[in-house]
């Protein structure tokens, strides 16, 4: 993904993860990803693999389609 993707995917990820009203800290041991990782993709600093958006999405209880469509 290019870094203004990656921007945009780590804004929509923190929307709806603070829409659900889950803290980061909840949210990566739900999700099973490491804390600095998950700060990472929310900054837009890294480019997660589909495994790790699948996790994402089922942690936010929406679909992978729903997190990169912007």
């Amino acid at each position: 993904m290019k870094d203004k993707d990656l921007y945009r995917l780590g804004l929509k990820i923190k929307k709806l993860r603070e829409k659900r009203g889950i803290g980061r800290d909840a949210f990566v041991r739900e999700a099973e990803i490491s804390k600095h990782y998950f700060y990472r993709i929310e900054y837009g600093n890294a480019n997660p693999s589909i495994l790790e958006l699948r996790k994402i999405a089922n942690c936010l209880k929406v679909r992978v389609k729903d997190l990169i469509d912007f």
